[in-house]
């Protein structure tokens, strides 16, 4: 880590940004990501950005921590005994964090180099945003979606009808999953954004207390969305820079299991958010993939036909 960035991150009090990343069996991932991360640190403290970065370790047995502590000496570095998940972990990032804006960043997410100093501007242009998302994008440079409409009983039916994929309908669906890439061609107000990369000010986790933990990986960062705009806060999105995301590295990439724990966090959802409804989207959960599952069959996509049936046996 060069001298300049030393020199920028320390644990005073007043700090303008603290970037948490989570780690969980991801080195040289994480390794990427960090690199990325210091020197975009540097960029933004010649714009005299003050900085601090944390990582959260989730009991990772690839040698994740002892990488981190001999490269990243400077990082300060959270090596938790188990693994807490993505809300646990960042949490406990929040919890010791000392900036007035916060990042949450996937280590499979890499920063260019004035994305940080882009994100402060961001914050400060768009006063009454209290979150922030931005355009993600895959390796090869494809646009990947990044946010979407709060979940509601009538929307969660559209979207398990494949009503949103309906380009005469989608507009007017509010879609939980838009994803044409038209919707994110401006800076605009979101529903929610994800948390691969979700910038915040320090006061929205003080009035709101972050994730909720029941919520162990998918659909939390949705959840905490909605309880931050309860509480007044707008969540914002702009395209005005771009970060690349790789997408379920925690995971070891298995679609199939995200799509079976994001169908189990809408349940989640809908149970606490919208209280007598969940035997309702349960089923709608449930025949929306008996759909899918016979249309994948019939066009030959036999894993996302098995995917769906995965979703039925455990939903």
């Amino acid at each position: 880590m060069s001298g300049m960035l030393q020199k920028r991150v320390s644990w005073q009090i007043n700090m303008d940004l603290s970037v948490i990343i989570l780690s969980y069996n991801t080195k040289n991932l994480t390794r990427d990501c960090l690199t990325r991360v210091v020197q975009a640190g540097e960029y933004a403290g010649t714009n005299g950005i003050d900085l601090e970065i944390i990582v959260v370790d989730n009991a990772s047995t690839d040698g994740s921590p002892r990488m981190i502590q001999k490269e990243f000496p400077k990082v300060r570095l959270l090596s938790q005994k188990k693994n807490t998940g993505f809300t646990g972990g960042n949490n406990l990032g929040m919890k010791v964090a000392k900036g007035d804006y916060f990042l949450l960043l996937n280590s499979d997410a890499f920063l260019g180099e004035d994305t940080l100093d882009l994100t402060i501007g961001a914050m400060k242009r768009h006063s009454d945003w209290g979150v922030l998302g931005c355009k993600l994008v895959y390796p090869d440079g494809l646009f990947q979606p990044s946010g979407g409409y709060l979940p509601t009983p009538l929307n969660i039916v559209s979207w398990m009808m494949g009503l949103d994929l309906v380009p005469g309908l989608r507009s007017v669906l509010a879609p939980v999953h838009p994803g044409w890439p038209g919707f994110f061609y401006q800076d605009r107000q979101m529903g929610w954004v994800t948390g691969a990369f979700m910038c915040l000010r320090r006061e929205v986790w003080e009035k709101t207390g972050g994730f909720d933990e029941k919520f162990f990986l998918y659909m939390e960062e949705v959840e905490w969305c909605k309880r931050i705009a309860d509480a007044g806060f707008r969540i914002g999105f702009t395209p005005a820079f771009s970060v690349i995301h790789m997408g379920r590295a925690s995971s070891n990439f298995d679609n199939a299991g995200a799509l079976v724990k994001e169908a189990q966090g809408l349940l989640h959802f809908i149970k606490k958010h919208y209280k007598g409804r969940e035997n309702f989207i349960r089923e709608v959960i449930v025949w929306g993939n008996w759909l899918r599952r016979v249309a994948f069959t019939v066009i030959g996509d036999q894993s996302r036909a098995d995917a769906s049936k995965k979703i039925i046996s455990q939903i």
